[in-house]
């Protein structure tokens, strides 16, 4: 293990150093490092399976509300303690009608290079599932609604029809099919591209889905949860392919707005053994708006993630991150290591602590910062 995390921060070390002309090979390498390592959920438990987002959520991308297998999964194989209880029964409120939750509760303490110091408790996230399958129809109709902190906030709502193949086409409120699906809202692969999961978008999407590869068409606004007030949109396109026992996909996006923003990524997975890898690169340009300065901005983000199931219930994490704001000037990268022990001691419950160190520029000491956390999630 210890091996593997020299190799990543190595890997991600080589990148720091490319220039423009080497940025395509840097992605290249992205990919043949995911590759490498497959030689011999959190999307971590799906890549530890070998299964598709859909296998346990009712959305196929993954994320929100749990199908039957994937309530199964929470009760009888991820706890320390697989359940006496069929979750099920609570979660089904009638063979058409389905309700789920989350909930998160954090207690954090934080120190920059200035010395401030800033501790809290506070509710994370609590989420609200709700989905109505039309029998015979392959006609449904999903909701998730967070309902905490503060005041209720629609994230997805939307209409989903499935093939008889197993093709689909959804339309609503959705979270675009981007990259690595992972919870952690604050990484970097998540803040920079906006693909997180405060950032839903009013759209169309399409996926034609084989045994072991999706791929994904989307159209939305490309303007977050705001109305579109022109008459341009987003564009994107995700293909995923899964091997044995490694997975690797790439994704294309076009925001074709005031600001002309386009997001290329390559991501991937593994397991071998009781270890779990997840590496991203993403590489944006976004086109600048002043008239006065037609040149864009080009930014490189990356992330690699080992995960090592310790034992029953208890699962080990190790990220490295890495941004670059702009290719172009010099010293302003930022890197966040993270170590985080997952328990979860029986099923529908599950406690974290984990600690993060943060580097930016020296420029701005109090975005150079220590992280201690704890947390509760309730999931059902």
């Amino acid at each position: 293990m210890v091996i593997m995390m020299a190799l990543t921060v190595e890997y991600f070390l080589m990148i720091f150093h490319f220039n423009h002309k080497q940025l395509f090979l840097a992605l290249i390498c992205g990919l043949l490092f995911t590759l490498a390592i497959a030689a011999k959920a959190e999307p971590y438990l799906a890549y530890k399976n070998n299964l598709k987002c859909m296998a346990c959520h009712v959305n196929p991308n993954g994320g929100g509300l749990r199908n039957d297998f994937g309530r199964s999964y929470g009760q009888q194989l991820l706890p320390s303690k697989a359940a006496s209880y069929d979750s099920t029964k609570l979660a089904k409120l009638t063979q058409f009608l389905t309700l789920g939750a989350d909930a998160r509760f954090n207690g954090t303490f934080q120190q920059d290079d200035n010395g401030n110091n800033n501790q809290s408790f506070a509710i994370a996230s609590t989420q609200l599932y709700l989905n109505i399958a039309l029998p015979t129809t392959g006609l449904s109709f999903y909701i998730d609604q967070q309902v905490a902190p503060g005041t209720a906030i629609n994230r997805e709502a939307f209409i989903m029809y499935k093939f008889a193949s197993g093709n689909f086409i959804k339309a609503g409120k959705l979270f675009l099919p981007y990259g690595l699906r992972i919870e952690d809202d604050s990484a970097f692969i998540r803040q920079a591209t906006g693909m997180n999961f405060d950032n839903s978008d009013n759209g169309v999407e399409f996926a034609l889905d084989y045994s072991n590869t999706t791929v994904n068409f989307f159209v939305s606004n490309g303007t977050s949860q705001a109305s579109n007030n022109d008459n341009k949109f987003l564009y994107g396109a995700r293909a995923e392919h899964l091997f044995s026992h490694f997975r690797v996909g790439a994704t294309a996006v076009l925001n074709d707005g005031e600001q002309q923003v386009q997001q290329y990524n390559l991501y991937g997975g593994a397991n071998w053994g009781n270890f779990t890898f997840l590496s991203e690169i993403d590489y944006l340009i976004l086109g600048n708006a002043n008239s006065f300065d037609q040149s864009d901005i080009n930014q490189l983000v990356t992330l690699a993630e080992i995960n090592y199931q310790w034992q029953k219930g208890v699962n080990l994490k190790f990220t490295a991150e890495y941004f670059d704001s702009d290719l172009d000037v010099a010293q302003n990268q930022q890197t966040r290591y993270s170590f985080v022990v997952e328990y979860t001691p029986f099923a529908n419950i599950q406690l974290r602590l984990g600690y993060r160190q943060q580097d930016d520029i020296p420029q701005k000491p109090q975005q150079n910062n220590d992280l201690l956390f704890v947390q509760s999630h309730f999931y059902f």
